[in-house]
């Protein structure tokens, strides 16, 4: 009996090696030419000198990716043909062998095929280590990082494939379940984020989508391993998920019915949950496209009608092989009202989760600002914790959720987004979309205190005794700038600077006209804090100007040879298509109402009043005499000089 088994397990070796030895062969080959072959060619070559790789990740990037997430999937696919197709099926479980001894023998060489490229390269990578002297761009331990993330992902995009493979008896439907499978959690994530804002105010859905989302699909987090580095967490997580997937695979292979085969799924309770599985996630992509597309409820039930019905009806033709399929509308109908009554239990907000905010004793910290990415993308975001701050931010909140029918979405719309960090070390995230002119007592008053100026502007933790220059670049079309070096002279330069951030009104840190200039200090430990020279600033500029930097510090009169100021509506802008400022200057100088500006007061005035937003009325056209390039902005609101309002009435 136990040579008829071995010779089973022999015959059975060499029908796995048929049948997916190509893959493994495949794999090794285009290794070869993504890895070692790269590292030969480039570090042998001229452009060594040019190549910047931190890991072996870095050459073939691309192939690489698409191997690790392709090759384990037709590993599976092939290994495990036999449960797709009858006759091979009947044939495999009429040999004497248990159904447990099968799988191992199959998963185990399927991993073994899969491990044994990846060791190869890395040996050649290992011997060309020292020849090429590879040091220079890559660690040891770099090599043996690139080895153990690219067989952990192998194993774990294999084994989700085996698991596929167990649960489906159809090989292009295991293929595309796999994908499916290692997609769905980022994919419902992103889902349910971007429809939530629909239904619960304030919720903070860029501030989730920027949180390392990224984690939750390993084929993600492997498209951009090159790019960032696995955390612990992750590594352990996707380890034990290998674990768990061979385990579950296993159970369901010896549970599974042998008549199932050519079946979409083989067992009857998975039917219904992937039926409604993918009428939901449908259905959230057409609310999602419909609703943020169109902005009202109207287009957003719209698109969650859609959505669901073609998400269903093709559910169905998978799970019936057909396109010609039995249409059964009441398991439809269930399935609205299941979500209609989610949607009504939202309205009652049982959770609180609109009205919640933590009391001042709780709170250790505040950040206030419009945009999630001043708390995300910042190195150091900037928070406030006096009681007079944190108190009116609470204020601040209150009153937008009780406005919450007032503050609907316009073109003047801003956001405000809150973070409170809590003394247990949670935090409350909310972020809201408000005309802020309707708030802008509180942002006033925020803005305007000692500690929101101290904490927002880099300048104030400048080491004075370490600044090596200041550098002023003026906005515009020009060519030069004023340069600060003098020891006491910068520290004045500072001193007017700190003086005008402390003294300046809110009115004055939201004014939408462009700044004079981009200030930079640059530090001797080459780190540099910028900040905007803004036209309230008239200390700094009448100090620039008794040093005689004023002229090379912001464009003026004599830098612009002449202007054109026109009525907007009488330009024809292609913002599809885009346009140039030459294309608009040209159109300005043919339109017989134009004005030509050449007075150097009104050349000052209209230098001062222009921003670069060209959405105000008038638009003006700069000519410098420099080069000759042309400048296009536009007048806004009260910065609309006297002398265009006059003329154009």
């Amino acid at each position: 009996m136990q040579l008829k088994i071995s010779l089973v397990n022999k015959e059975i070796r060499k029908m796995i090696m048929r049948s997916v030895g190509w893959v493994a062969i495949v794999h090794f080959l285009v290794l070869i030419f993504s890895v070692p072959l790269e590292i030969l060619i480039t570090t042998t070559g001229e452009q060594r000198q040019y190549i910047r790789a931190e890991s072996l990740f870095s050459f073939h990037y691309e192939i690489q990716v698409v191997l690790n997430i392709g090759i384990p999937v037709l590993m599976a696919i092939f290994l495990f043909r036999f449960l797709q197709v009858k006759s091979y099926s009947d044939f495999m479980h009429s040999l004497s062998i248990k159904r447990e001894r099968l799988f191992h023998q199959y998963a185990l060489t399927g991993i073994i095929l899969l491990i044994v490229p990846v060791l190869l390269i890395t040996i050649i990578v290992c011997a060309l280590y020292q020849p090429l002297n590879l040091a220079e761009f890559f660690s040891w331990a770099d090599i043996f990082k690139w080895l153990g993330i690219t067989i952990m992902f192998n194993l774990l995009v294999f084994l989700a494939g085996v698991f596929t493979g167990m649960i489906s008896g159809i090989s292009v439907v295991q293929g595309a379940l796999t994908y499916v499978f290692l997609l769905l959690p980022i994919g419902l994530l992103v889902l349910l984020t971007n429809n939530l804002p629909f239904y619960l105010y304030g919720f903070a859905d860029r501030y989730v989508m920027e949180s390392k989302v990224e984690a939750f699909s390993p084929l993600v987090a492997l498209s951009q391993v090159n790019y960032r580095p696995l955390g612990l967490i992750e590594i352990i997580v996707y380890c034990a998920l290998i674990f768990i997937l061979y385990g579950l695979a296993l159970w369901v292979y010896k549970n599974r019915k042998l008549e199932a085969v050519t079946q979409s799924l083989v067992f009857p309770l998975l039917k219904p949950i992937f039926k409604y599985g993918m009428t939901f996630c449908s259905m959230l992509l057409g609310g999602l496209y419909f609703g943020i597309k169109e902005g009202n409820t109207t287009w957003l039930i719209t698109g969650y009608v859609i959505g669901a019905i073609l998400g269903y009806l093709l559910a169905e033709m998978v799970l019936q092989k057909s396109w010609r399929i039995i249409f059964r509308i009441k398991g439809l109908f269930i399935y609205a009202g299941a979500m209609a009554l989610l949607v009504i239990l939202f309205q009652f907000d049982f959770t609180q989760f609109e009205k919640k905010m933590p009391n001042l004793n709780e709170i250790e910290r505040i950040h206030l600002s419009n945009s999630n990415y001043m708390y995300n993308d910042a190195e150091d975001p900037f928070f406030l914790t006096t009681a007079e701050n944190m108190d009116l931010i609470r204020r601040l909140h209150k009153d937008i959720i009780a406005n919450k029918s007032k503050n609907t979405v316009t073109n003047k719309s801003e956001h405000a987004f809150f973070v409170y960090e809590l003394k247990n070390g949670k935090k409350l995230v909310r972020d809201y979309m408000i005309d802020k002119k309707e708030y802008a007592h509180y942002y006033k008053l925020i803005h305007e205190s000692e500690e929101y100026k101290r904490v927002t502007n880099g300048i104030f933790k400048v080491n004075e005794d370490q600044i090596e220059k200041i550098t002023i670049n003026p906005y515009g079309s020009i060519q030069k700038k004023a340069v600060i070096v003098d020891p006491a002279d910068l520290k004045e330069a500072m001193a007017v600077l700190k003086d005008e951030i402390n003294t300046a009104t809110y009115e004055e840190t939201i004014d939408n006209r462009d700044p004079l200039a981009f200030i930079e200090i640059m530090q001797k430990n080459d780190r540099t804090v910028g900040l905007e020279w803004r036209i309230s600033y008239k200390k700094f500029e009448e100090w620039l100007d008794n040093k005689g930097l004023l002229e090379q510090a912001k464009v003026s009169a004599d830098d612009i040879s002449y202007a054109y100021i026109v009525d907007a509506n009488d330009l024809e802008i292609n913002y599809a298509q885009g346009y140039s400022h030459e294309e608009l200057f040209e159109q300005m100088s043919k339109i017989s109402h134009a004005i030509k500006v050449t007075n150097k007061n009104r050349l000052e005035e209209s230098l001062i009043n222009a921003t670069g937003i060209h959405d105000g009325p008038y638009m003006i056209g700069f000519y410098y005499k420099a080069d000759g390039s042309i400048e296009i902005k536009s007048f806004t609101g009260e910065h609309i000089p006297d002398f265009v309002q006059q003329y154009f009435k």
